[in-house]
């Protein structure tokens, strides 16, 4: 487990203890900018700059798998930033955005380093712009149930101060503890309990941005507007190459009074995915829908009690007592005709108090040549089984072991986690392998009209497949960088590429 802290720290650990070794061999071969250094310590102060090695290596990684092989594979890591930069304020990042577009000098924002996809990796040299000294909470509107905070504040200290007052946000991404605000609209997040809440873009009530010509966006606090499209929509889930997000006004919840779960094991995978269809399309909404397929429902819950043969189903209910125990009849009813075993609801508070215990992933990937991820893709329901199957075949036609499940269901459809454990003689077959999968099964995904992404983002990662998903869309999305943006300063090679 993570503390609620910057996940620099967790980076600092891994990265900067090996690196060090070689500080005197690192320090030649990364020359620092001197103008840089210079220049940025006078417009901002010299506190708030820094050439160290050490932290620009940091800086410049994200938790993608590919980061750690190239600890192993390469004394010179193939991405570092050139100047790490921590603003405190939003005059801070004006100034700092301003002079990258009058010294042409590439522009990388770094939120909680918590990504899986490459997305904080500077492409260029250029400067990274450190947003966890911008971790403030300004404002708690009572009455209209919001909160307004900077964009840099961790995703669980939010969560934390909010609990103290009664209150919780419900966006709850498995990166909570690392993630900054800023980096989950960024990135188009969603959370463990969005069936209900939805995800980040459901939270977002305001915006302020700087512009890539230093200009400041505001957009204030209303609750809609029907004043052309939605100015927030350019920014959630932008990846930050049309500015940079500094503050932000999401809505907020009260404390729920009563939760309330549900355990069901099917023998079969489709059956359960025709109980939660039946369940989203009757109206009622759980929080937390959450399918495991058989070996992931034996790799994740074996060593916390699981002794069944089959899939697991955890639902969760909360609310006002009355609703909670209407909806999970409701959805007891469902399952009982989808010839379910009902196992209790013991599991599933199991399953909160452990859901970030994402050992059964990680634990391969330490392995010299071992390598795994989680490759998040969604579709319709008239179109989900179709795609897990043919996944399903790919991994095992490949021999590469995978575990699957279903979570954040729709009315319309649901999204369907692949997490998949490669083995390869060393590391650079195991980096060679990893994008031959991630490649192929972008390809399954878009021949069965199913989304790359739900909710990790593009990255470096996705980058090559956008366009194929996105068809004219790509064009609007470069359009809109070219006006704002015309020297490519903020973010090059993220969503588009160069």
């Amino acid at each position: 487990m993570f503390p609620a802290v910057t996940y620099q720290v967790f980076l600092l650990k891994r990265f900067k203890t090996r690196y060090m070794k070689l500080s005197a061999c690192l320090s030649y071969l990364y020359k620092k900018d001197d103008f840089l250094e210079k220049k940025l310590a006078e417009i901002i102060g010299k506190d708030k700059v820094s050439t160290d090695i050490g932290d620009r290596l940091c800086f410049s990684r994200d938790v993608t798998p590919l980061c750690y092989k190239w600890i192993d594979l390469y004394k010179l890591p193939p991405y570092t930033s050139d100047i790490v930069a921590s603003p405190e304020t939003t005059g801070d990042v004006i100034k700092i955005v301003k002079f990258a577009g009058e010294n042409n000098k590439k522009l990388f924002i770094y939120g909680g380093g918590s990504g899986v996809v490459g997305g904080v990796i500077p492409t260029e040299r250029g400067i990274t712009l450190d947003m966890s000294r911008m971790c403030g909470i300004i404002n708690l509107d009572e009455q209209s149930l919001t909160v307004e905070v900077q964009s840099g504040i961790i995703g669980q200290n939010l969560e934390d101060f909010l609990n103290k007052k009664n209150y919780t946000l419900r966006h709850f991404p498995q990166s909570i503890r690392s993630a900054s605000v800023g980096g989950l609209i960024a990135t188009r997040s969603t959370g463990q309990f969005s069936t209900k809440y939805g995800g980040i873009e459901n939270y977002v009530v305001g915006l302020e941005a700087v512009l890539p010509d230093g200009s400041l966006l505001n957009t204030g606090d209303k609750p809609r507007s029907s004043t052309g499209p939605d100015i927030n929509n350019f920014f959630i889930g932008s990846e930050g190459i049309f500015g940079v997000i500094t503050k932000a006004i999401l809505k907020i919840y009260k404390m729920p009074e009563e939760v309330k779960y549900q355990c069901f094991i099917y023998r079969d995978i489709f059956c359960a995915l025709d109980s939660i269809r039946e369940i989203m399309q009757s109206g009622i909404k759980p929080p937390v829908i959450r399918l495991y397929n058989s070996e992931e429902s034996r790799l994740k819950f074996e060593k916390l009690g699981f002794n069944y043969d089959g899939c697991l189903l955890i639902l969760c209910f909360e609310g006002k007592k009355e609703l909670v125990e209407a909806e999970a009849s409701v959805a007891m009813e469902i399952c009982s005709k989808m010839h379910a075993r009902d196992i209790g609801g013991e599991l599933g508070k199991i399953w909160f108090e452990n859901r970030f215990d994402t050992r059964h992933i990680l634990e391969k990937e330490e392995e010299p040549g071992g390598m795994s991820d989680a490759i998040e893709l969604a579709s319709s329901w008239s179109k989900i089984k179709k795609l897990y199957t043919e996944v399903e075949k790919y991994f095992k036609e490949k021999n590469i072991t995978l575990a699957s499940h279903f979570s954040h269901a729709y009315t319309t459809g649901i999204s369907v986690y692949n997490i998949f454990y490669l083995n390869a003689k060393d590391e650079k077959e195991a980096i060679d392998k990893f994008y031959e999968v991630w490649d192929d099964v972008m390809g399954i995904a878009l021949e069965n009209d199913a989304t790359i992404s739900h909710h990790h983002g593009i990255g470096i990662i996705k980058r090559a497949r956008l366009k194929q998903e996105l068809g004219k869309g790509i064009e609007i999305i470069k359009k809109l960088k070219d006006s704002l943006d015309s020297e490519n300063i903020i973010n090059p090679g993220k969503l588009i590429e160069n």
